[in-house]
């Protein structure tokens, strides 16, 4: 199970759906999944202020049970970066991204845990 979850004050309209395909295959690989484990959703249309401006951002979650770590974080932020600036428009610099680490006992599937 992993979420990617994009806050962005782009339109909604500006976001293509070769963002989701892209986004997804680049996160299972970065993340060594399958693809039927990731989900990636953007909340557009966002008020929203970056760095004391209004200009187009991105503040960008990324959580997962496996997958997350020092090392692994350098290779999803190499993958996401270009990827964000390119289909959503947005400069490399008015990007932030957290990563999370889920632990299987905190996070569900199909009514049961990842440890039952």
């Amino acid at each position: 199970m992993s979420f990617l979850k994009v806050e962005t004050n782009i339109p909604l309209s500006e976001i293509n759906d070769s963002f989701f395909i892209e986004s997804t295959d680049i996160l299972a690989k970065t993340l060594n999944k399958s693809p039927s484990e990731i989900s990636v959703f953007v909340n557009a249309d966002q008020p929203m202020i970056f760095g004391g401006s209004q200009e187009p951002a991105a503040i960008v979650v990324l959580q997962s049970v496996g997958g997350i770590s020092p090392n692994n974080n350098k290779n999803h932020s190499a993958a996401l970066f270009p990827l964000i600036s390119k289909h959503l428009k947005v400069q490399e610099n008015r990007i932030s991204i957290a990563f999370n680490a889920v632990e299987p006992h905190d996070a569900g599937v199909n009514g049961k845990t990842f440890i039952q």
